[in-house]
């Protein structure tokens, strides 16, 4: 049995995160099944998206009909009318359990004081004091016939004498019960000791159980915090001889495009053949528009087709796909036709998403990730207004939510229709078209200098580069030219980025992004400002364009930040490990440090 909740405390939705194109909760229960020791391998959850995503992966999932503050408590309602003599609980969050640790805990019942015995359960011994002062992992001490003598969150035992010989031993999250005891767990009430520490084993020692201790050599990593997902990638690629990158990517393109000055215009020619009965296109339009009664009548609605203004002055968040999703449900009885986004990156990104949730259960927050959405979008179009961010071709919609801003990665994100109409991007504030331009500029030097790059996105990459340069450099061509190339440098730098990734910039940003709820644009200028030590040449000349179109760049927005929120930034930048292995490599985490990125972030 898997206990599995989604709202942890520590690490709100960890089981739901990926981990190396699979979630951690996938990964956990996959690991239980190849061990071949269980007549059934169960996940019991009060989550509908953990159960929905075990059983589209094959799994067998059971829904708790109750509450419960324990794990012991979940999997002893889900036996309580089975026929079983032992339980084992293997925590969620152990994505690398093994079979060596499972044989061990089990052979417990096979020993000569097995009679006496309620429950098995693992220890590891440690010996970084790091770790043995870190809340996050729980101790254990026993008696000499290893029977567990109390469970802590605080080092035990103490160290007054730091020079006795004492060893500190790891609680590993495997337990195997008697069901009877199980039963008697979950009948009593928590105590306070439990109540205080969290432990939910500590139940057990109140009420006088047994608890025999084994102990294992087994290392694995549980997943409690964004730094423990980081290891986690580490050790799997480790396993796996392989990157968390794919050598040969087997990406979806947009399928259909067209671009020139007026193509808008073709809209309604473009829409009709996908419209189904009673079924309406759903338009989600930059506020911008609001008032340009002229640009709205180019959109020519149909039927019972909705047009909805939405405000990009903040980053799109998962709550707010949801809310989008739910108003159109609770207006239409049918499923739309499609979805159509009119605007800058925001709204690319919102569409790609709406469309998304409209066949995938649950939030939106639930497929933040890599490879985590399972079924095909409704039809989706992208209309962008403003060039530079890629959104319209790129897999990928970046979204923040409740633990972090990452994106929804996955085959069915890209639009299935783009229409790129140069005369759109007419009347861009200065400010927004440098920023969105410098997401591109900043879109192709990730690219191009990262340990990802190939031929391909090589090439996407190097036209993208130029067209910059054309643009922001150079100079030498008309505004109607200008806008029409960069609506194709904006193309081509989401192509390279679509088969390669981005770096030290994008990592970065998405932290100040989440915290401080900065624009992408500016993020991506206010990081790259201070990136010279990655990328000398491609900063230099940055600031070069910014001095020559007179752009203020934010400067000391990190100076007034307190410890949690640096460390809240800092752990956003790190949980994004493809990024920095494109930018710095295998080794990345020997480079930026959580120290190297807060002072990175000090000088922003």
């Amino acid at each position: 049995m898997i206990p599995a909740r989604y709202g942890a405390s520590r690490f709100p939705g960890k089981l739901m995160q990926d981990l190396g194109g699979k979630s951690v909760i996938v990964r956990t229960y996959e690991a239980a099944k190849k061990t071949n020791l269980f007549d059934e391998v169960y996940v019991v959850t009060d989550s509908d998206v953990i159960h929905n995503e075990i059983e589209n992966n094959g799994g067998i999932a059971i829904m708790s009909n109750k509450t419960h503050e324990s794990g012991s408590d979940r999997i002893a309602e889900a036996v309580e009318n089975m026929d079983v003599d032992i339980v084992v609980n293997v925590q969620g969050d152990e994505p690398f359990t093994s079979k060596k640790g499972l044989q061990q805990v089990l052979e417990v019942f096979k020993g000569k004081d097995a009679d006496s015995i309620d429950l098995a359960s693992l220890m590891t011994e440690i010996d970084d004091w790091k770790e043995i002062s870190d809340p996050n992992c729980v101790k254990v001490i026993t008696d000499e016939n290893d029977f567990a003598l109390y469970f802590s969150r605080s080092p035990i035992p103490y160290p007054r004498d730091k020079n006795a010989n004492v060893k500190y031993y790891k609680h590993k999250g495997i337990y195997a019960f008697r069901k009877e005891a199980l039963m008697d767990f979950y009948r009593l009430p928590m105590r306070s000791l439990e109540a205080v520490e969290k432990i939910e084993c500590l139940r057990y020692l109140e009420y006088g159980k047994k608890i025999k201790m084994a102990v294992t050599n087994t290392q694995g990593v549980e997943i409690d915090t964004p730094e423990d997902l980081v290891e986690a990638n580490k050790l799997l690629k480790k396993e796996d001889k392989s990157s968390v990158n794919n050598k040969f990517r087997n990406f979806p393109m947009v399928p259909k495009v067209v671009f020139g000055s007026g193509c808008f215009d073709q809209l309604a020619e473009i829409l009709a053949p996908q419209r189904q009965k009673n079924a309406p296109f759903i338009f989600l339009v930059d506020d911008v528009f609001k008032n340009d009664k002229a640009f709205i009548d180019r959109i020519k609605l149909r039927f019972n087709d909705k047009l909805t203004f939405i405000s990009a002055e903040e980053e799109p968040k998962t709550s707010q796909v949801d809310q989008i999703v739910k108003e159109i449900n609770s207006e239409f009885t049918k499923k739309p036709s499609g979805i159509i986004g009119i605007g800058g990156g925001t709204l690319m990104d919102i569409a790609k998403a709406v469309s998304i949730m409209f066949t995938n259960n649950g939030s939106a927050a639930d497929y933040q990730g890599w490879d985590l959405v399972k079924n095909k979008a409704i039809y989706h179009v992208g209309i962008p207004t403003i060039s530079g961010t890629g959104a319209e071709v790129s897999r990928t919609t970046v979204l923040s939510g409740p633990i972090k801003k990452l994106g929804i990665n996955s085959d069915f994100t890209p639009f299935d229709q783009v229409i790129l109409d140069p005369q759109l991007t007419k009347g861009v504030p200065k400010n927004q078209w440098f920023y969105t331009g410098m997401d591109c500029f900043i879109h192709c030097v990730e690219s191009l200098n990262g340990t990802f790059l190939n031929a391909f996105s090589q090439s996407y990459g190097e036209k993208a580069y130029d067209l910059c340069k054309e643009i922001f450099v150079e100079q030498n061509t008309s505004e109607e030219e200008a806008r029409a190339k960069l609506m194709m440098a904006s193309w081509h730098g989401g192509m390279s980025i679509a088969y390669s990734q981005v770096g030290v910039a994008h990592a970065m940003s998405y932290g100040i992004s989440y915290v401080l709820g900065t624009k992408h644009g500016i993020g991506n200028c206010i990081v790259f400002n201070q990136l010279e030590e990655f990328y000398h040449k491609d900063v230099v000349l940055f600031k070069e364009m910014v001095e020559m179109h007179k752009i203020d760049i934010p400067k000391g927005v990190c100076a007034n930040l307190t410890d949690s929120q640096l460390d809240k930034m800092i752990d956003i930048a790190l949980s994004l490990v493809p990024l920095w292995e494109n930018a710095l490599g295998e080794n990345w985490e020997a480079i930026m440090t959580r120290e190297k990125l807060k002072e990175l972030y000090l000088k922003m």
